[in-house]
Order: C-alpha cells, then structure tokens, then sequence
C-alpha cells in the first residue's frame, strides 16, 4: 500500500516543500489507512448515521482561520479513507451556525449535508467517493472546514475529477474556478497566508504534495502565489475618520477575537483601537453611529450582542443581547431608532437611540430567512433586508412595518444598496443565482419586484479563467451605492477585486484589484468635493482607498499597528463593517447638519462639517 503525503500544519508553517512520498511518514493519510472507523472516536460522540463511529472529527470554533479545526492537530482539513465518517461538531462558540455542504463530489451518497437553520447541532456525515468535500456556515459563509476521502491505492491526494458547488454547477477539478476554490480554502484556513503589508512581499507558498485530479496529478504547490505589496496614502486627505472593523485580532485579556480600528482620514493615521476587553467583544462585524456621531453602536456576529461605546473616548457604555448572530445595524433617518439584523434568526430588532437601548420590538420576515447586510434609504421609508438563508429579499415598510417577500433564486443573498432616490436596491448574492455563478439582483422597490440579475463574472471563462472585460467579481459582498447615485461599487471576495457598476446602464464598467476576502465598502467625503469609497478585506492587513472621481486606487491604509502591545496577533486583519464619519449618505447627513452650532456636535465634528463642500452637504 503506498503511503500519502500529508502534514499541512508542519508544511505551511515552514514554507517549504515536503521530502518525497516514499520517504514521507504520511501521517494523516497513512492513520486513516491504518486505524480503524472507532479508533478515533470520541466518547459521546453524536451519531447521525446510524450505528457509525466517526474515524476523525472537525470542531467549529470562533478561533479565526481555523473556524472547523481537527482536535489532533490545529488543521482545518481531514484525511479519511472511502466509507469512513467525519464527526463535525460545535465546541467554543457563542453563537449558532450552521454546517453546510459548500462543495462535494457529485453522485456522493447523503450529500449534500445541510442544516436548514442555525443550531448548536452536529453532524456524522459517511464519505462513499474518494475527492473533496468543503463545510461552510450559511451564516458566516467564510468558516471553512474540509474532508479528503482518499484511496490508498491511487497515486497522490485524491481530489477527484469534478467538484459540484452548492450553486449546482459541476466544474473539473482542473478548471480555473476550481483551483482557485482550493488555493482560497488554504489561504483562508491558514493565517500565515495571509496578506501582510508589513512585509515586502505576499507569498502563498504551498507545500509539494502530490495531488490527484482523478487521474491527472498536480503538485498543490502549483497553485503557490507571490506578489509585491505597498502602502500609500491617497494624495488628497479625507474629511473626518474611517472605523474598519478588524475582527479577527488577538487581543491579550480576551478569549474572543476582534476590535474596531479607526483611522483618521486627514493624516491616514491610526487614532486608537476599541478592543472591549472589559465584555470580551466577539467578533465585531459591522457599525453604525447615532446623529450626533457620540455613539458607535457594533454588533457582535459570533455572538448575541450589540456593544455601544463612546466615539471619542472607546468607553463601553452598554451590551445588549439582541438575538443570534446580529451582523448589520443600521438607523433610520430622523428618528434615530436602530434596526439590527439577527442573521441566525428570521427577524430584524428594534431598538432605542443613545447609550443605553429599550427594546423596542422586532420585525419578522418569516421562517428560516437569516437577514444579513441591510440597507434604509435615505428617506427612511423602506428597510431592504437580503435573507440568507431564504434566497429571497425583504422590503419593509417601517412606518407600518409591512414585510413584502421577493424571491430571487439566489444563493445567499447577503448584502443590499439603495438609491439615493429609493427607487431601486442592489443586492450581492455571495454564491450567484443559478446558473450564473456570481450575481446582483436588481429590485424595483415602486413594484416590488425583481427586474434585473446582473452577472458580476460575465467577463470570466470559469474554465479556462480567461477574462475577457471589467466583468469579474466572484463571491460579491458589500456593495453600497454612491451617495451621488451614479455607481454600485462591490467587494468580491474570491476573486479579490473590486466592481464598479454604471447605475445608469447596469453594467460593469471598471473592475479594480483588491485583496484576499475583500468584504466591506462604504463611502466618505474627499477634502475640496467627492468622494472617497473605502474598501476592507479579511485576509488582508489593509484598506483599500478608491478615488470616485477618477475610479482609480488611491492609497493602501496600514490598519496593523506594531506599537500596541495588547495586539498579540492578527494585527490589522479581518477588515468587514466599515463606517467613515461624516455619513456621506443625505439621508443621514441632513439630520446631522441641522445640529450644525446647537451646542450638541463636538469641536471635532463640527470642524469636520465645515470642510464639506455645498455639493458634498447636498444642497
């Protein structure tokens, strides 16, 4: 029996290639060969096919990067031999996932694995087909974890021939699309890959283990990547402060990961970091503020909690349980009122404005819908909510909260943008609308109705991975619509680039590269008029500055900070919510104008409404 070669956790750490497979002890490969189903078997274990004992186990975790984790050795992936079972369990977490089968081998008995709605359940999954198989959480849709059904018989790690996407599409395992799916399941799964802009260079360098493409053999070296970095500031200053949240730092005196970074944007440098070390803040994903700019109100995606604390000085002011899961939070223009996504449940909270809230009740959407990345118009009349779990889009009336449900077809929906004008909403479906792999919804919210899926990857041969135009964004995120209503700029996160869509035409006009898990968008003002749209990725240490006026990069912010000792690893990284202040949306930026030399603005603040342009102030 030949023995394979796998030891990631030794190989990636050490940057270098592995000593020949007859040579190797082959550890994953050659303990799945030899041990039998029940020798690694925990007690208790939860048996979910029936009379089978797992021979290896994936816990998920809120530990970033390694979200699906192999107790035995710190990896994210597994090696088990045909017919054996993987034992996928929840252990550190505080909050409800899911475990969903993202990738699988077609024609594999019981798959695809998923659980209809978040839960704190595992699941036995049995592996007939030698290849590859990849677990995600519809909710955090970045938690990878993955099984190798490997036969000892067969030369190299066995990948298989084809490769079928929770869209439904089938690609060969030697396509562009899927290559790019298994470099990304290791960049993600491992933090020394990713992209740090401390260093002069960006090297994904994979370890020489031979693998097999159902008959075809690549080295997964192969797929090794390396490109020069640089940081820049943009030639001319912002107005304000942008927060990014950089919610995968290690933070001495917290058993959670994450703070909130804010970066003044006059001299693009680092002001503080707020880190809730206090209330052990869990994962911080996205922000909003009230009118005055006196709070930042976060929401804590890997948990139940929405933290409020104190602009200027970071002080905690209160944490309140919302529900599972709440990833956006949004206010509604002249009341203040916050609405927050509770993206592992079917509702939308209601909350009190200031330092302290007053539930003021919920909004549903109805069963098994997940709401994500919501957006108010700047009228404040209707709240879009994309539901992730549903594939369906929510317009909200808020002033009778009536819910009207617009099914899509899409594939986690998971981000929307409005109009100035609330007229249309723009909504990123993370996994496409089938059978097109990567898509935007358009919906006509006079009719609600759905006019329109742009595809965001018309340009890109999955095949061959030949691009043809500025159409390219694979897994689109954050995608905000531009306060003046001229563009749709989209983060994609697979394709690590930036799309700008002509809201006139709805096409892609420009595509703009970006970084590993580009996430977050969101714009601000440009000191003298425009404005500035500002862009945070995951598995990067940097945001990203683009000059909406001549749609180009303008400047790589360092969000790392080497003199902060509390900062004791994953400096800068996990950029998703992002929040410039000023709010260059009129909805809001009217109301906080009318506060312009009340006494209830800050000097601060005050200074920075001076700087905006009449064009910039609406008028």
């Amino acid at each position: 029996m030949q023995l394979k070669t796998l030891s990631l956790a030794v190989a990636l750490a050490a940057g270098m290639a592995l000593v020949p497979a007859a040579e190797a002890v082959a550890l994953k490969a050659q303990q799945s060969a030899a041990a039998p189903a029940s020798a690694a078997a925990e007690e208790g274990a939860i048996l979910s096919v029936a009379g089978v004992l797992p021979a290896a186990t994936l816990q998920m975790t809120d530990e970033p990067g390694l979200w699906f984790k192999d107790p035995t050795d710190g990896d994210a992936l597994v090696v088990v031999k045909p017919g054996d079972a993987v034992l996928i369990k929840m252990t550190d977490v505080n909050a409800e996932h899911t475990i969903t089968s993202l990738i699988w081998q077609p024609g594999a008995k019981d798959f695809p694995v998923d659980q209809e709605k978040p839960s704190t359940s595992s699941v036995t999954a049995k592996f007939d087909k030698p290849g590859l198989y990849v677990f995600t959480c519809k909710v955090h849709p970045y938690m990878f974890g993955a099984v190798v059904v490997d036969d000892p018989n067969t030369p190299g790690l066995d990948i298989g021939s084809e490769i079928q996407l929770v869209t439904g599409a089938k690609v060969p395992t030697t396509s562009d699309i899927a290559k790019r799916l298994l470099r990304t399941f290791f960049v993600v799964t491992t933090p020394s890959l990713w992209r740090d802009y401390s260093k002069p260079t960006w090297e994904v360098k994979l370890p020489d283990i031979p693998l097999n493409l159902g008959g075809q053999q690549i080295s997964l070296s192969a797929l090794s990547v390396s490109m020069p970095n640089e940081t820049f500031n943009p030639k001319v200053p912002g107005v304000g402060e942008v927060w990014v949240n950089t919610q995968f730092e290690k933070i001495a005196g917290k058993t959670k990961f994450g703070s909130a970074t804010q970066v003044d944007a006059a001299t693009w440098k680092i002001k503080k970091k707020v880190k809730g070390i206090e209330t052990n803040m869990n994962h911080p994903h996205n922000m909003w503020t009230d009118v005055a700019y006196r709070y930042i109100y976060q929401t804590e995606w890997f948990d139940k909690r929405l933290t409020t604390f104190d602009r200027d000085k970071g002080t905690i002011y209160s944490v309140v349980t919302v529900g599972q899961d709440p990833s956006h939070v949004m206010t509604r223009p002249g009341t203040d009122v916050l609405y927050v996504a509770i993206n592992g449940e079917e509702r939308v909270a209601k909350l009190s404005p200031g330092a302290n809230h007053n539930l003021l009740g919920a909004i549903n959407l109805g069963p098994h819908t997940g709401p994500h990345g919501h957006w108010i118009g700047d009228d404040g009349k209707y709240l879009v909510t994309p539901n992730a779990l549903a594939g369906s889009v929510s317009v909200v009336d808020l002033d009778s909260e009536q819910v009207t449900t617009i099914p899509t077809g899409a594939v986690i929906p998971i981000a929307v943008g409005m109009t100035p004008d609330g007229s249309r909403a723009y909504v990123t479906n993370l996994l496409g609308s089938p059978p097109l792999l990567s898509t935007m919804s358009v919906i006509d919210l006079k009719t609600k109705k759905k006019i329109q899926d742009i595809d965001l990857a018309q340009d890109y041969d999955p095949i061959s991975g030949e691009t043809k135009g500025p159409a390219y964004g694979l897994l689109p995120i954050q995608t905000p619509v531009s306060p003046d209503g001229k563009y749709v700029v989209t983060a994609n996160t697979l394709s690590a680039t930036i799309s700008i869509l002509d809201t006139a035409t709805g096409k892609v006009i420009k595509q703009l590269p970006a970084d590993p898990g580009a996430h977050g968008v969101e714009y601000g003002f440009k000191k003298g008029g425009g404005y500035y749209a500002y862009v945070a990725s995951k598995f990067s240490n940097a945001l990203i500055v683009v000059d909406m006026d001549t749609l180009e990069i303008a400047g790589k912010i360092l969000l790392a900070d080497p003199n902060d000792p509390q900062i004791t690893g994953l400096n800068g990284y996990g950029g998703q919510g992002v929040l410039p202040l000023p709010i260059a949306m009129h909805g809001w930026l009217k109301e906080t104008l009318k506060l312009k030399g009340s006494g209830q603005l800050s000097p601060e603040v005050e200074g920075w409404l001076k700087e905006l342009t009449p064009q910039q102030q609406g008028m």
